[in-house]
């Protein structure tokens, strides 16, 4: 009977008999009336449904946007919700049982680092706020002064359909922390992967990935030709690189990512070249300096951080990513909140570049979570939020 309303299987009776058992499968049945997931009838004897605390005659539906507060039965019965059958499960039933199933609209949505694109389905008609943080990048702590590198805070208001999609890719960090060899990942959605060394020992570090959210599915890379699907975008950190020569540490503070502009790494020796962060416009540079007719880092470009080819850091993703780093500091990925969709927008990233402008209004912070916070910038994985407002 899969999906049935009254899960047998799941039922306990103690000392009861085969009649009451046909009973309740007639029960069964008559709870089991609905389509596509959606209970279409709620029984006056035997079940009450409250949505909001308000009675109703029908069961929400699965994807109507609501979750179960509490189930309260009488008669010594108890009951427990199944949300992936959309169906109640009730233990020591009787012929006379009612059990009354709250629901409460839930308003809230968090979408953590996952890897992979999440998709969201909006329950009801209605305004959301979107809230986005983008992943920190790899920090190699060998360089006393390393700092930065911090994910962005992007936030605005949009009006949506019921029904409507929502494509979430959530930030990641770098695949493999301090890297000493030739590639190391760098973050989902986004991150220049670092390059590394054994020999000469060069540690090296990965961008962080951006977070965004848009109307079309795809990575923040693969929409440069679907730019009116993209409503809004959190900057991921860049990372570093650390070399000791002599005595010498040839390395730098990584930028952040986020605002209209990701801020730019630093260097401790100025014949190493940091990466600069990402804007609106494009990629954040790196140096042009060249090993094997290669350059050492590559430039940041739209939804992408600098890659990192020999010994250097990748730069963070971004609306445009920030450039890679010849051992020093990459540069962070930008922010987006242009849609003209969206309103009540703005951005914040750690000790970045201030603008006033309502399509790119950035706010500088020096607060820095790891946990998702308002206003904050984030370390760690990337993070979303999406809040039904009215």
């Amino acid at each position: 009977m899969g999906g049935v309303f009254l899960l047998l299987s799941k039922i306990s009776f103690y000392g009861t008999t085969l009649i009451l058992i046909i009973l309740i499968l007639v029960l069964s049945f008559k709870f089991n009336n609905r389509t596509e997931n959606k209970i279409n009838e709620v029984s006056d004897e035997y079940i009450a449904s409250y949505l909001d605390g308000e009675y109703q005659t029908e069961i929400p539906g699965k994807n109507d946007g609501y979750v179960v507060d509490k189930i309260v039965c009488d008669n010594g019965a108890s009951a427990t919700w199944d949300n992936e059958e959309w169906g109640i499960n009730i233990r020591n039933a009787t012929k006379k049982i009612k059990c009354s199933i709250y629901f409460n609209f839930k308003i809230k949505y968090d979408f953590d680092y996952t890897d992979n694109e999440q998709i969201f389905i909006a329950p009801k008609t209605g305004t959301y706020r979107l809230e986005t943080w983008g992943s920190s990048g790899y920090l190699v702590g060998l360089f006393s002064e390393s700092a930065g590198g911090d994910g962005g805070y992007s936030r605005g208001e949009i009006k949506l359909q019921k029904g409507q999609k929502l494509y979430v890719n959530v930030g990641g960090p770098g695949k493999d922390g301090v890297c000493t060899k030739k590639y190391c990942q760098g973050g989902y959605n986004g991150g220049g992967r670092g390059a590394g060394s054994s020999n000469p020992l060069v540690y090296s570090g990965s961008g962080g990935g951006a977070t965004h959210i848009a109307t079309k599915s795809g990575l923040l890379s693969e929409l440069y030709d679907s730019l009116s699907d993209i409503l809004i975008v959190a900057g991921g950190g860049g990372a570093n690189s650390y070399q000791k020569i002599n005595g010498l540490e040839y390395s730098g503070s990584a930028g952040s990512g986020g605002g209209f502009r990701g801020t730019d790494g630093t260097t401790t020796q100025s014949d190493f070249k940091n990466g600069s962060g990402g804007n609106q416009t494009s990629g954040g540079a790196s140096s042009s300096a060249t090993y094997k007719n290669v350059l050492r880092g590559d430039a940041g470009t739209f939804g992408q951080g600098g890659n990192g080819n020999f010994y250097s850091a990748g730069g963070g993703g971004g609306f445009y990513g920030g450039g890679a780093s010849n051992q020093s500091g990459s540069g962070g990925g930008s922010g987006y909140i242009g849609n003209s969709l969206l309103t009540n927008k703005v951005m914040y990233c750690y000790n970045c570049e201030e603008s006033s402008e309502e399509t790119t209004k950035t706010i500088s912070t020096s607060c820095i979570e790891v946990n998702a916070t308002e206003n904050c910038s984030k370390g760690g994985n990337g993070y979303a939020k999406i809040t039904y407002i009215e």
